[in-house]
């Protein structure tokens, strides 16, 4: 089969979402478990949130040298902001995956990143396609990055998903389909009126 034919069908759909971009190097050095339990995500999540905690706090800091009092302004916030992070338990963490747009089949997905990206990077991604259900926490390989403006597209190919997680994200793709084929059937009842 060519890489043109896809054996997954494919559909845009909001769903929770984020993701982080590691180097080549960073992936070798930090590879994920075969299937990720709940505690090891909300920590690999909790890391993420470091990571922007400390950058906030650097440029608050280079902004502190100009305007002590935007820098308290925003000092304040990032407090408040961490304070609630820290009294949040995991399922509330989940709830904090920001939505976004994306393209997802069985077997990868796409999605709009303003980072500029290197063929070679690694791409992990923190899904939630089921409410009721874990979130998926998965490797990807980049297969493309097309350039869209302000924005790169990139697209991704799940690396050893388990069987659990690939059937919640073809539940997901089936359920989008079902509403999608409700909602033209509704609209056209309508227009036949």
């Amino acid at each position: 089969m060519s890489k043109e034919q896809r054996s997954f069908f494919r559909i845009d759909a909001m769903l929770p979402c984020s993701y982080r971009i590691l180097s080549k190097e960073e992936a070798a050095k930090t590879p994920l478990p075969s299937n990720p339990d709940a505690g090891y995500i909300e920590k690999y999540f909790m890391d993420n949130l470091s990571e922007l905690d400390k950058q906030i706090t650097d440029l608050i800091g280079q902004i502190g040298e100009r305007s002590t009092i935007v820098a308290t302004v925003l000092n304040a916030i990032n407090n408040k902001v961490n304070f609630f992070l820290q009294t949040m338990d995991q399922d509330q963490l989940t709830h904090s995956i920001p939505q976004r747009m994306v393209n997802i089949s069985a077997g990868g997905v796409a999605f709009d990143v303003t980072e500029k990206v290197n063929m070679t990077d690694k791409v992990d991604l923190l899904l939630k396609p089921l409410k009721e259900e874990a979130p998926i926490l998965i490797r990807c390989k980049i297969v493309k990055v097309i350039p869209k403006g302000n924005v790169n597209v990139l697209a991704v190919e799940f690396e050893n998903i388990t069987e659990d997680d690939r059937r919640k994200i073809v539940y997901f793709i089936q359920t989008k389909e079902i509403e999608m084929a409700n909602k033209q059937r509704e609209e056209s009842q309508m227009s036949g009126r």
